[in-house]
C-alpha cells in the first residue's frame, strides 16, 4: 500500500526513496532489545508496519513481495529479530536491522560478506552495494509522494552557516528570508508560510515564538541547533494523520528528531560518545560600539581572506542504553561572524536611471552587516521501559543565542561624503575608502523545553495502544525590533523584552481490528494548548506611551481528532477529522475574542495500478484561527485592530499524484523513480498585514493609515510538482521541479484603498503579500557517486529559480527601500564526506561554489546570500 514503495531486490548505500518510515524512533531498537507487541493476525504489510511502528522503527519493502501474504498475530514480549522471524516464516522473506530501519528482501537477496581487497575494479562496481557488512553503508532516504524524510547523514551534505540551509535542497520547501531570522527556522510548504500554517515539532513538542519584523511583517520562529538533528520528516499540505498539536496546520508540518543513540553508539556499542568538529571561512565578527550613535556608522569590510577560517562549531555527545533504558546527553556550541556576499550577478540588482545608477547597499564580496550569530545548546533525553507495557521518554532541551537582525528602513549605506558622527562626537563627512551601515548589538533568545511521552501497550489487546504527551516551552527574548522605547536613539528606540509560553497536553490511543475482512487502524484523542505573549515586568517604565509594545495576551486551542486507516487492497484510504476551537484574552486591550469551533477534513487515496505504479488522490478542507499575535494590540508596526475584525482561513486542498518505479532502467541493478503532482491549494479568507484607512475619531491628522490585520478573499497556489530519483553503482541523482501555473491574490477591501485589480499575481503593494508569493519556477537538482568502497562520497547540488516582480510602489510611504525584483538565480553547492574507519570520518562542504551574488526570493530587500562559504568537518564516535 501506500506505506511501502515498490523496488528490486539490490539496495544501494545512498538510496533515495527506497521505501517510507512508519515513524521517525524516539530510539531505535537493537535486535537483542526485548519489545513488547500487540498486533493481529492480518495481511503481512499491514502487520509489518504496526510491527515497525511499534518497535520505533523504519520499513523498506518491495510491495509486490508482500501482496497476498498474511501474517499471524504476534503478542506478548519478543526481540526485534525474533518478531520479524515469527512474521516472515513460510513466506520466502527475510529481514535485516540496519540502523534505524527493518529491510525486507526474498532469501538470499541480503548477505554479509567481505569484500576482498584484491578484486578488480569491476567486480568492486559490480558488487560493492551488494556485499556489506556494516550497517552505516545503507543511507535511508525517503522522498514519497508528498512526503519528504532525511535522516542525519543527509541533512550534513546540505549544512550551510545557517540553522536552515537543511531544508534547501527540495523545491516546494521555502525557508523565506532565513538569513534575517536570528537562525532560527520559518518554514513555508508550497508558498504557504507563518503563523502555525506550517508547525515544527520537535520531539513532539511545539516550541515556536512569535517575532515582530518591523515592516517585514512577523517571523513564526522556532529555535533549534542543527547539530542537534537526527532526523527530519516533512508533510506537504493538511496532515492525513492525526496529530495532537496539528490545529491550524493548513500549508504541512515539519516533524524533527533530536539525537538517538542510534546516532551516538556504533555497532554492539552500549555506552559511546560523539564529537563532531567544524569551522568555516567567509565570515568576519563585528566589534560593535556600545553607542547608538556609532553603531549606525560601522565600518563595513569588502574584503575577505578566503584561507581565514575565523569561527565554527562544537558538538560533544554521549549515549547510554541497556534492555530497558537508553540515554543521550549532548552539548553545542556555535559560532559564525557576518557574512560576505558572493561577487557574479551583482549587476543585477543595480538600478539604472536616466540620470546614473544606484547600488545595492552591499558591495560585490562585501560584508552583510546583522548576520553574525552564536549559540550554546544542551539536549538530555532519557527512555525508560518501567515493564512489558510501561514506558516512558523524557526530553529536555535549553538553547541560548545572541544573533545579530535587522529592520528594513535600516538597510541604507554612507559612502565617501556622506555626513556622519565621529567616535568624540564631532560632526564630518565620511572620507574616501570608508564605507559604513548601520551594525547593532546582536538581540538574544533563551529557550527551555521539555515534554514528557507516556505509553501504554497492553499485550493482547491490539484495541489499546495509549500515549499521553506532555511539554512546555518557555522563551525569554532581547530583541531590537520594537517602537516607542525611551532607552536611545538609533537601535534603542526598538529594544524590548518579552517572553513566550507554550504548554500543551495531548491523550491519543490507537486500535487495530478488521471489520468485514478490512484491516483497520484507528486513532483517536484529544488535545489542550495554551500560550502567552507578556512584556518583562516592569518594562512600562521603558517606553514613552503609556501602553508597552510587547503584545500581553493569551490563547488557548482545544481539539479533538480522529483518524482511520482502511486496508481495501490494492486500495487504501486514509479518513482524518480534527474539531478545534480558540480563543484569545487581550490584557492590553482588554477584550476577548472566541472563535467558534471548526472541523478539518482530509481523505487520503492511494490505488496500486500495476506493481510498479500507484496513483495518490488527496483532499483536505482545514482551517486556521487567527493566532494570540493577530488578535492582540501592540505598539509594534502591525497590530490587531477592533475596527477590522478577523476570521478563520480556510484552506482547500487537492492534489492528485503518480509514482512509478523502475529496474535495470539504464544498467543492470539500478533503481529509477518518476512522479509526478498537481496540487491546487486555495485559501479563503486569508489573514495578512496590510495599510488600511484609520478609523480611530481620536486619531491624531497624521495618523491616517493603520497597520493591521486583514482578511483577504482568497490565495490561491496551483502548481505541479516533477520528481526524478535515479541511484545505481555508478551514479546517484535527484531531480525535483515544481511549476506555480496560476498564483493569485485577491482582496476587493485592498483593491478599492489601492485603486487596482481585485486580484494579481504579484500581492498589493501596500502589504506584505508580495513575500509570501514563491518564483514560478523552482529546480533542484543533486548528482553525487561513491568511491573507495563507499567510504568517500562526493556530490553537487544546484538551487535555481525563475524571476519575481513585486508591485509597483511596493511599500512606498514607509522606511523599506523594498526591491522592485528578485532576478532570476541559481546556487552550486558542493559536499564531501570521507569515512576513515568506524571511528573516524570528515567532511567539507562549499555552498555557493560558484561566488553567486544572491538575493533571497522572499526578502523585502536587498540582503544578499553569503558568497562562496567553505565548511570543514571532522566526527569522531569513542
Amino acid at each position: 500500500m501506500n506505506t511501502i514503495t515498490r523496488y528490486g531486490i539490490k539496495l544501494s548505500p545512498i538510496a533515495l526513496a527506497l521505501g517510507v518510515a512508519v515513524s521517525f524512533p524516539t530510539t531505535a531498537q537493537s535486535t537483542s532489545t526485548i519489545v513488547t507487541f500487540n498486533i493481529a493476525q492480518q495481511p503481512l504489510s499491514t502487520s509489518l508496519n504496526l510491527l515497525a511502528e511499534q518497535a520505533n522503527m523504519n520499513l523498506i519493502a518491495d510491495a509486490s513481495l508482500l501482496q497476498g501474504l498474511k501474517a499471524p498475530a504476534i503478542y506478548g514480549q519478543k526481540t526485534l529479530i525474533g518478531a520479524l522471524t515469527f512474521t516472515l516464516e513460510d513466506t520466502g522473506l527475510s529481514a535485516k536491522v540496519v540502523n534505524n530501519s527493518i529491510i525486507i528482501q526474498k532469501n538470499g537477496a541480503i548477505k554479509e560478506t567481505k569484500q576482498q581487497n584484491k578484486r578488480d575494479l569491476h567486480n568492486k562496481k559490480a558488487n560493492k552495494h551488494a556485499h556489506k557488512d556494516t550497517p552505516e553503508n545503507i543511507e535511508v532516504i525517503v522522498v514519497s509522494g508528498n512526503k519528504i524524510q532525511l535522516d542525519r547523514h543527509q541533512l550534513d551534505r546540505s549544512k550551510g552557516s545557517s540553522n536552515s540551509d537543511i531544508f534547501s535542497t527540495f523545491t516546494g520547501i521555502d525557508a523565506n528570508n532565513l538569513r534575517n531570522e536570528a537562525g532560527a527556522l520559518d518554514i513555508g510548504i508550497r508558498g504557504v508560510q507563518g503563523e502555525g500554517r506550517v508547525p515544527i515539532f520537535i520531539d513532539g513538542s511545539l516550541q515556536s515564538t512569535h517575532t515582530n519584523r518591523g515592516y517585514m511583517g512577523t517571523s513564526d520562529r522556532t529555535y533549534i541547533d542543527s547539530d542537534f538533528i537526527s532526523t527530519v520528516a516533512i508533510e506537504k499540505g493538511a496532515t492525513a494523520k492525526s496529530s495532537a498539536f496539528s490545529a491550524g496546520a493548513i500549508g504541512g508540518t515539519v516533524n524533527i528528531r533530536t539525537l538517538n543513540t542510534t546516532d551516538i553508539l556504533t555497532k554492539d556499542q552500549s555506552v559511546g560518545a560523539l564529537i563532531k568538529l567544524k569551522t568555516y571561512n567567509n565570515n568576519h565578527t563585528p566589534t560593535v560600539s556600545d553607542n547608538p550613535w556609532q553603531q549606525q556608522y560601522y565600518q563595513v569590510s569588502n574584503h575577505n581572506s578566503t584561507s581565514d577560517f575565523d569561527n565554527g562549531g562544537i558538538l560533544l555527545a554521549g549515549a547510554f542504553k541497556t534492555d530497558q533504558l537508553n540515554a543521550v546527553l549532548a552539548y553545542s556550541d556555535k559560532k559564525t561572524g557576518n557574512y560576505f556576499a558572493g561577487k557574479h550577478g551583482f549587476e543585477n540588482f543595480v538600478e539604472t536611471y536616466e540620470w546614473g545608477q544606484v547600488l545595492p547597499p552591499v558591495n560585490q564580496n562585501g560584508e552583510v552587516v546583522n548576520t553574525s550569530f552564536e549559540s550554546e545548546s544542551y539536549l538530555a533525553k532519557v527512555q525508560y521501559a518501567f515493564n512489558d507495557e510501561h514506558d516512558i521518554e523524557l526530553n529536555t532541551r535549553h538553547h541560548q543565542q545572541q544573533a545579530g537582525e535587522m529592520l528594513a528602513s535600516y538597510w541604507f549605506k554612507q559612502r565617501e561624503g556622506d555626513f556622519w558622527i565621529l567616535p568624540d562626537g564631532e560632526y564630518g563627512t565620511i572620507p574616501a575608502n570608508i564605507e559604513t551601515m548601520p551594525q547593532w548589538q546582536p538581540g538574544t533568545a533563551l529557550v527551555n523545553s521539555a515534554s514528557l511521552l507516556y505509553r501504554f501497550l497492553p499485550t493482547n489487546n491490539p484495541l489499546i495502544d495509549l500515549k499521553i504527551n506532555a511539554w512546555t516551552t518557555n522563551a525569554k527574548l532581547q530583541q531590537y525590533n520594537a517602537l516607542a522605547s525611551n532607552l536611545g536613539p538609533n537601535a534603542l528606540q526598538y529594544f524590548h523584552e518579552y517572553s513566550n509560553q507554550r504548554h500543551g497536553v495531548g491523550i491519543y490511543n490507537s486500535a487495530a481490528f478488521t471489520v468485514s475482512s478490512i484491516p483497520t487502524v484507528l486513532m483517536y484523542g484529544a488535545s489542550w494548548q495554551n500560550e502567552v505573549l507578556k512584556p518583562k515586568a516592569g518594562a512600562l517604565e521603558y517606553f514613552y506611551t503609556d501602553k508597552t509594545t510587547s503584545r500581553d495576551g493569551k490563547q488557548t486551542v482545544r481539539s479533538v481528532f480522529a483518524n482511520g486507516q482502511f486496508d481495501f487492497d490494492p486500495i487504501e484510504l486514509t479518513l482524518n477529522l480534527n474539531h478545534h476551537d480558540s480563543s484569545t484574552h487581550d490584557y492590553q486591550g482588554e477584550h476577548e475574542i472566541k472563535f467558534s469551533p471548526k472541523t478539518d477534513f482530509t481523505a487520503l487515496l492511494h490505488y496500486n495500478v500495476f506493481d510498479n505504479t500507484t496513483l495518490k488522490a488527496k483532499y483536505s478542507k482545514a482551517y486556521r484561527m487567527p493566532n494570540i499575535y493577530e488578535t492582540t494590540i501592540s505598539n509594534e508596526v502591525f497590530t490587531y485592530s477592533s475596527d477590522y475584525p478577523v476570521i478563520p482561513e480556510n484552506s482547500n486542498t487537492f492534489e492528485l499524484g503518480i509514482e512509478s518505479h523502475f529496474s535495470n532502467a539504464l544498467i543492470k541493478g539500478d533503481r529509477l523513480t518518476l512522479s509526478a503532482s498537481y496540487f491546487d491549494t486555495r485559501i479563503e479568507h486569508m489573514l495578512a498585514t496590510a495599510q488600511l484607512p484609520n478609523k480611530d475619531p481620536d486619531a491624531e491628522p497624521w495618523q491616517t493609515t493603520k497597520y493591521t490585520f486583514t482578511n483577504y478573499d482568497s490565495f490561491e497556489l496551483p502548481g505541479i510538482e516533477l520528481n526524478l530519483n535515479y541511484q545505481s553503482d555508478l551514479f546517484y541523482s535527484t531531480v525535483s521541479y515544481t511549476n506555480y501555473t496560476n498564483i493569485k491574490i485577491c482582496s476587493a477591501l485592498i483593491s478599492d484603498i489601492e485603486q487596482v485589480d481585485r486580484c494579481n499575481g504579484q500581492g498589493f503593494s501596500g502589504s506584505l503579500t508580495p513575500l509570501r508569493i514563491p518564483p514560478k519556477r523552482n529546480l533542484v537538482v543533486g548528482f553525487g557517486s561513491t568511491f573507495i568502497d563507499d567510504q568517500l562520497d562526493i556530490g553537487f547540488t544546484y538551487k535555481g529559480h525563475s524571476d519575481k516582480q513585486h508591485p509597483a510602489g511596493f511599500l512606498s510611504g514607509t522606511g523599506a527601500k523594498a526591491v522592485s525584483k528578485i532576478p532570476a538565480s541559481y546556487q552550486l553547492d558542493f559536499y564531501a564526506n570521507y569515512k576513515f574507519n568506524d571511528m573516524f570520518s570528515g567532511f567539507t562542504t562549499i555552498t555557493n561554489l560558484t561566488d553567486r551574488y544572491i538575493v533571497s526570493s522572499g526578502s523585502i530587500v536587498a540582503m544578499p546570500e553569503p558568497g562562496r562559504t567553505v565548511t570543514l568537518g571532522l566526527e569522531i564516535k569513542l
